[in-house]
Protein backbone atom coordinates (compact mmCIF):
# COMPACT_ATOMS: atom_id res chain seq x y z
CA UNK A 1 0.00 0.00 0.00
CA UNK A 2 2.81 2.36 0.89
CA UNK A 3 4.55 1.53 -2.39
CA UNK A 4 1.36 2.26 -4.32
CA UNK A 5 0.96 5.63 -2.61
CA UNK A 6 4.59 6.51 -3.32
CA UNK A 7 4.17 5.56 -6.97
CA UNK A 8 1.07 7.74 -7.30
CA UNK A 9 2.90 10.68 -5.71
CA UNK A 10 5.80 10.36 -8.16
CA UNK A 11 3.40 10.12 -11.10
CA UNK A 12 1.49 13.24 -10.07
CA UNK A 13 4.67 15.18 -9.37
CA UNK A 14 6.19 14.42 -12.75
CA UNK A 15 2.95 15.07 -14.65
CA UNK A 16 2.37 18.53 -13.10
CA UNK A 17 4.17 21.44 -14.84
CA UNK A 18 6.71 23.17 -12.64
CA UNK A 19 5.50 26.47 -11.19
CA UNK A 20 7.76 29.33 -12.24
CA UNK A 21 8.12 32.52 -10.25
CA UNK A 22 7.21 35.80 -12.01
CA UNK A 23 10.17 37.41 -13.78
CA UNK A 24 11.92 40.13 -11.82
CA UNK A 25 12.10 43.10 -14.20
CA UNK A 26 13.56 45.63 -14.16
CA UNK A 27 16.34 44.91 -11.70
CA UNK A 28 18.55 47.83 -12.74
CA UNK A 29 18.01 51.37 -14.10
CA UNK A 30 16.61 51.70 -17.64
CA UNK A 31 18.32 54.04 -20.09
CA UNK A 32 15.82 56.41 -21.69
CA UNK A 33 17.38 57.78 -24.90
CA UNK A 34 16.27 61.23 -26.13
CA UNK A 35 17.32 62.46 -29.55
CA UNK A 36 17.48 66.14 -28.64
CA UNK A 37 19.57 68.36 -26.38
CA UNK A 38 18.87 68.93 -22.67
CA UNK A 39 16.36 71.69 -22.00
CA UNK A 40 14.44 71.33 -25.25
CA UNK A 41 10.80 70.30 -25.54
CA UNK A 42 11.48 66.60 -26.08
CA UNK A 43 13.91 66.51 -23.17
CA UNK A 44 11.46 68.23 -20.81
CA UNK A 45 8.66 65.84 -21.72
CA UNK A 46 10.92 62.79 -21.44
CA UNK A 47 12.14 63.77 -17.97
CA UNK A 48 8.58 64.39 -16.82
CA UNK A 49 7.60 60.94 -18.07
CA UNK A 50 10.61 59.37 -16.33
CA UNK A 51 9.53 61.07 -13.12
CA UNK A 52 5.98 59.84 -13.68
CA UNK A 53 6.94 56.16 -13.59
CA UNK A 54 9.10 56.61 -10.50
CA UNK A 55 7.55 54.39 -7.85
CA UNK A 56 5.53 52.47 -10.45
CA UNK A 57 8.56 50.64 -11.81
CA UNK A 58 11.03 49.31 -9.22
CA UNK A 59 13.92 50.96 -11.09
CA UNK A 60 14.28 54.49 -12.51
CA UNK A 61 14.37 55.65 -16.10
CA UNK A 62 17.63 57.55 -16.62
CA UNK A 63 17.48 60.07 -19.46
CA UNK A 64 20.43 60.01 -21.87
CA UNK A 65 20.53 62.78 -24.47
CA UNK A 66 21.91 61.88 -27.90
CA UNK A 67 21.02 64.81 -30.17
CA UNK A 68 21.67 64.96 -33.89
CA UNK A 69 20.25 64.23 -37.35
CA UNK A 70 16.73 65.34 -36.52
CA UNK A 71 16.51 62.92 -33.63
CA UNK A 72 17.63 59.87 -35.61
CA UNK A 73 21.11 59.75 -34.07
CA UNK A 74 19.32 58.48 -30.97
CA UNK A 75 17.45 55.93 -33.11
CA UNK A 76 20.73 54.57 -34.44
CA UNK A 77 22.17 54.30 -30.95
CA UNK A 78 19.09 52.73 -29.37
CA UNK A 79 18.66 50.17 -32.16
CA UNK A 80 22.21 48.93 -31.55
CA UNK A 81 21.56 48.15 -27.88
CA UNK A 82 20.53 44.78 -26.46
CA UNK A 83 16.82 43.94 -26.81
CA UNK A 84 16.44 43.32 -23.09
CA UNK A 85 14.14 46.15 -22.03
CA UNK A 86 16.94 48.20 -20.46
CA UNK A 87 17.16 50.70 -23.33
CA UNK A 88 14.12 52.71 -24.40
CA UNK A 89 13.77 55.41 -27.07
CA UNK A 90 11.65 58.55 -26.76
CA UNK A 91 10.32 59.05 -30.29
CA UNK A 92 7.90 61.21 -32.27
CA UNK A 93 6.59 61.48 -35.83
CA UNK A 94 9.59 63.43 -37.08
CA UNK A 95 12.29 61.11 -35.77
CA UNK A 96 10.48 57.80 -36.27
CA UNK A 97 8.72 58.34 -39.60
CA UNK A 98 9.38 61.60 -41.44
CA UNK A 99 13.17 61.99 -41.22
CA UNK A 100 13.98 58.30 -41.90
CA UNK A 101 11.73 58.33 -44.99
CA UNK A 102 13.14 61.60 -46.32
CA UNK A 103 16.73 60.44 -45.69
CA UNK A 104 15.98 56.93 -47.03
CA UNK A 105 17.13 55.27 -43.79
CA UNK A 106 14.60 52.47 -43.20
CA UNK A 107 16.65 50.91 -40.40
CA UNK A 108 16.01 54.02 -38.29
CA UNK A 109 12.26 53.99 -38.83
CA UNK A 110 9.71 52.95 -36.19
CA UNK A 111 9.19 49.43 -37.57
CA UNK A 112 12.82 48.59 -36.78
CA UNK A 113 11.76 48.82 -33.12
CA UNK A 114 9.24 47.30 -30.73
CA UNK A 115 6.31 49.56 -29.94
CA UNK A 116 5.56 50.15 -26.26
CA UNK A 117 3.23 53.14 -26.01
CA UNK A 118 2.12 56.37 -27.56
CA UNK A 119 2.16 58.79 -24.65
CA UNK A 120 0.75 62.19 -25.49
CA UNK A 121 0.90 64.92 -28.07
CA UNK A 122 0.55 68.56 -28.86
CA UNK A 123 -2.25 69.56 -31.18
CA UNK A 124 -1.57 71.58 -34.31
CA UNK A 125 -3.27 74.98 -34.45
CA UNK A 126 -3.79 77.67 -37.05
CA UNK A 127 -3.67 81.15 -35.53
CA UNK A 128 -4.82 84.49 -36.95
CA UNK A 129 -4.34 88.11 -35.94
CA UNK A 130 -6.98 89.67 -33.68
CA UNK A 131 -7.92 92.03 -36.53
CA UNK A 132 -8.04 89.31 -39.21
CA UNK A 133 -10.69 90.01 -41.86
CA UNK A 134 -12.03 86.43 -41.63
CA UNK A 135 -14.13 85.25 -38.73
CA UNK A 136 -15.03 81.84 -40.14
CA UNK A 137 -13.30 79.11 -42.13
CA UNK A 138 -15.76 79.68 -44.98
CA UNK A 139 -14.74 83.33 -45.24
CA UNK A 140 -11.05 82.45 -45.18
CA UNK A 141 -11.33 79.75 -47.84
CA UNK A 142 -13.37 82.05 -50.08
CA UNK A 143 -10.70 84.76 -49.77
CA UNK A 144 -7.86 82.31 -50.45
CA UNK A 145 -9.60 80.98 -53.57
CA UNK A 146 -10.11 84.49 -54.89
CA UNK A 147 -6.58 85.59 -53.96
CA UNK A 148 -4.03 82.79 -54.59
CA UNK A 149 -0.90 83.02 -52.41
CA UNK A 150 -2.13 86.17 -50.69
CA UNK A 151 -2.49 84.28 -47.42
CA UNK A 152 0.94 83.65 -45.89
CA UNK A 153 1.26 80.96 -43.21
CA UNK A 154 4.34 80.97 -40.95
CA UNK A 155 5.50 77.64 -39.55
CA UNK A 156 8.48 75.38 -38.94
CA UNK A 157 10.65 73.81 -41.65
CA UNK A 158 9.23 72.17 -44.77
CA UNK A 159 8.78 68.47 -44.06
CA UNK A 160 7.67 68.96 -40.47
CA UNK A 161 4.16 68.41 -39.13
CA UNK A 162 3.38 72.15 -39.42
CA UNK A 163 3.95 72.12 -43.18
CA UNK A 164 1.95 68.90 -43.54
CA UNK A 165 -1.06 70.55 -41.88
CA UNK A 166 -1.00 73.40 -44.38
CA UNK A 167 -0.37 71.18 -47.42
CA UNK A 168 -3.23 68.86 -46.50
CA UNK A 169 -5.58 71.77 -45.92
CA UNK A 170 -4.61 73.36 -49.26
CA UNK A 171 -5.40 70.17 -51.15
CA UNK A 172 -8.62 69.47 -49.25
CA UNK A 173 -9.94 73.03 -49.67
CA UNK A 174 -8.65 73.60 -53.20
CA UNK A 175 -6.70 76.73 -52.24
CA UNK A 176 -3.16 78.02 -52.73
CA UNK A 177 -1.50 79.72 -49.76
CA UNK A 178 2.14 80.69 -49.29
CA UNK A 179 3.92 78.64 -46.63
CA UNK A 180 6.75 80.55 -44.92
CA UNK A 181 9.17 78.06 -43.27
CA UNK A 182 11.33 78.76 -40.19
CA UNK A 183 13.76 76.88 -37.97
CA UNK A 184 11.16 76.50 -35.24
CA UNK A 185 7.95 77.75 -33.71
CA UNK A 186 9.63 80.69 -31.98
CA UNK A 187 10.99 82.35 -35.14
CA UNK A 188 7.72 81.61 -36.95
CA UNK A 189 5.79 83.36 -34.18
CA UNK A 190 8.02 86.43 -34.50
CA UNK A 191 7.33 86.62 -38.23
CA UNK A 192 3.61 86.38 -37.55
CA UNK A 193 3.66 88.95 -34.73
CA UNK A 194 5.56 91.30 -37.05
CA UNK A 195 2.63 91.10 -39.47
CA UNK A 196 4.78 89.38 -42.09
CA UNK A 197 2.31 86.48 -42.23
CA UNK A 198 -1.46 86.36 -42.02
CA UNK A 199 -1.52 83.02 -40.22
CA UNK A 200 0.66 80.89 -37.95
CA UNK A 201 0.72 77.11 -37.55
CA UNK A 202 2.19 75.12 -34.66
CA UNK A 203 1.80 73.89 -31.09
CA UNK A 204 -0.02 75.79 -28.37
CA UNK A 205 2.85 75.39 -25.89
CA UNK A 206 4.86 77.80 -28.06
CA UNK A 207 2.04 80.33 -28.52
CA UNK A 208 -0.04 80.23 -25.35
CA UNK A 209 1.45 83.37 -23.78
CA UNK A 210 0.65 85.32 -26.94
CA UNK A 211 -2.92 84.01 -26.96
CA UNK A 212 -3.39 85.10 -23.34
CA UNK A 213 -1.98 88.53 -24.26
CA UNK A 214 -4.48 88.68 -27.16
CA UNK A 215 -1.70 89.06 -29.73
CA UNK A 216 -3.02 86.07 -31.67
CA UNK A 217 -6.29 84.15 -31.85
CA UNK A 218 -6.78 80.37 -32.26
CA UNK A 219 -8.71 79.87 -35.51
CA UNK A 220 -8.88 76.11 -36.13
CA UNK A 221 -7.29 72.95 -34.68
CA UNK A 222 -6.11 69.87 -36.61
CA UNK A 223 -7.46 67.28 -34.16
CA UNK A 224 -10.06 64.52 -34.25
CA UNK A 225 -12.30 66.44 -31.86
CA UNK A 226 -12.33 69.85 -30.24
CA UNK A 227 -9.46 70.55 -27.91
CA UNK A 228 -10.00 70.84 -24.15
CA UNK A 229 -7.59 73.79 -24.23
CA UNK A 230 -9.95 75.96 -26.31
CA UNK A 231 -13.15 73.95 -26.77
CA UNK A 232 -14.87 76.84 -28.55
CA UNK A 233 -12.47 76.53 -31.51
CA UNK A 234 -13.64 74.38 -34.41
CA UNK A 235 -11.69 71.52 -36.02
CA UNK A 236 -10.81 71.11 -39.69
CA UNK A 237 -12.94 67.95 -39.71
CA UNK A 238 -16.01 69.86 -38.59
CA UNK A 239 -15.54 72.08 -41.63
CA UNK A 240 -15.31 69.09 -43.97
CA UNK A 241 -11.51 68.81 -44.28
CA UNK A 242 -9.83 65.57 -43.20
CA UNK A 243 -6.80 67.34 -41.69
CA UNK A 244 -5.76 65.61 -38.47
CA UNK A 245 -2.22 65.91 -37.12
CA UNK A 246 -0.63 65.87 -33.71
CA UNK A 247 2.98 66.18 -32.63
CA UNK A 248 2.72 62.91 -30.71
CA UNK A 249 5.43 61.44 -28.50
CA UNK A 250 6.04 57.78 -27.76
CA UNK A 251 8.27 55.06 -26.35
CA UNK A 252 9.99 52.43 -28.51
CA UNK A 253 12.53 49.72 -27.72
CA UNK A 254 15.16 47.76 -29.69
CA UNK A 255 13.39 45.00 -31.63
CA UNK A 256 13.11 41.66 -29.84
CA UNK A 257 12.35 42.63 -26.22
CA UNK A 258 10.45 39.81 -24.45
CA UNK A 259 6.68 40.32 -24.57
CA UNK A 260 6.37 40.19 -20.78
CA UNK A 261 8.74 43.14 -20.42
CA UNK A 262 6.94 45.13 -23.11
CA UNK A 263 3.70 44.56 -21.19
CA UNK A 264 5.28 45.63 -17.89
CA UNK A 265 6.50 48.88 -19.43
CA UNK A 266 3.24 49.65 -21.23
CA UNK A 267 1.22 49.19 -18.04
CA UNK A 268 3.66 51.37 -16.08
CA UNK A 269 3.38 54.21 -18.60
CA UNK A 270 -0.40 53.96 -18.68
CA UNK A 271 -0.52 54.19 -14.89
CA UNK A 272 1.85 57.17 -14.91
CA UNK A 273 -0.43 59.03 -17.31
CA UNK A 274 -3.27 58.61 -14.85
CA UNK A 275 -1.42 60.29 -11.99
CA UNK A 276 -2.34 63.76 -10.77
CA UNK A 277 1.28 64.93 -11.18
CA UNK A 278 1.38 63.97 -14.87
CA UNK A 279 -2.03 65.49 -15.54
CA UNK A 280 -0.90 68.78 -14.03
CA UNK A 281 2.28 68.71 -16.09
CA UNK A 282 0.42 67.89 -19.28
CA UNK A 283 -2.11 70.64 -18.69
CA UNK A 284 0.60 73.21 -18.00
CA UNK A 285 2.45 72.10 -21.14
CA UNK A 286 -0.75 72.52 -23.24
CA UNK A 287 -0.48 68.89 -24.32
CA UNK A 288 -3.12 66.16 -24.44
CA UNK A 289 -3.00 62.48 -23.47
CA UNK A 290 -2.94 60.17 -26.49
CA UNK A 291 -2.10 56.85 -24.85
CA UNK A 292 -2.07 53.75 -27.03
CA UNK A 293 -0.75 50.38 -25.91
CA UNK A 294 1.74 48.28 -27.93
CA UNK A 295 -0.63 46.66 -30.45
CA UNK A 296 -2.85 49.69 -30.99
CA UNK A 297 0.21 51.93 -31.32
CA UNK A 298 1.71 49.64 -33.98
CA UNK A 299 -1.52 49.77 -35.98
CA UNK A 300 -1.58 53.55 -35.65
CA UNK A 301 2.01 53.82 -36.88
CA UNK A 302 1.31 51.62 -39.90
CA UNK A 303 -1.50 53.94 -40.98
CA UNK A 304 0.38 57.10 -40.02
CA UNK A 305 3.43 56.10 -42.06
CA UNK A 306 1.29 55.48 -45.14
CA UNK A 307 -0.33 58.88 -44.77
CA UNK A 308 2.90 60.80 -44.11
CA UNK A 309 4.79 58.93 -46.85
CA UNK A 310 2.15 60.03 -49.35
CA UNK A 311 2.56 63.66 -48.27
CA UNK A 312 6.37 63.40 -48.40
CA UNK A 313 6.09 62.06 -51.95
CA UNK A 314 3.73 64.89 -52.93
CA UNK A 315 6.24 67.39 -51.56
CA UNK A 316 9.06 65.72 -53.45
CA UNK A 317 11.16 65.52 -50.29
CA UNK A 318 12.20 61.87 -50.29
CA UNK A 319 15.83 61.09 -51.13
CA UNK A 320 16.02 58.58 -53.98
Amino acid sequence: MKLLALALFVLIATATPAMTAPEAYPTRPITFVVGFAPGGGADVFARALAEGVRGILPQPLVVENRPGAGGTAANAYASSRAADGYTLLFAHAGSSIITPIIANQPLLKWDAFDTIARIHGEEEWLMVHPDAPWKTMEELVAFAKANPRRVRVAGSAIGGIDSFVVLSWEKAAGIDVEYVPHEGGGPAALTFLGKNAEMLVGNMSEFFQHVLAKRMVPFVVASERRSPIFPQVTTFKEKGYDVVFAQWRSVLAPSGVPASRIATLAIAFQRALGSDAWKRFNTNARAVDLYLGPADFRRFLTNEEARLARIIDELGLARR
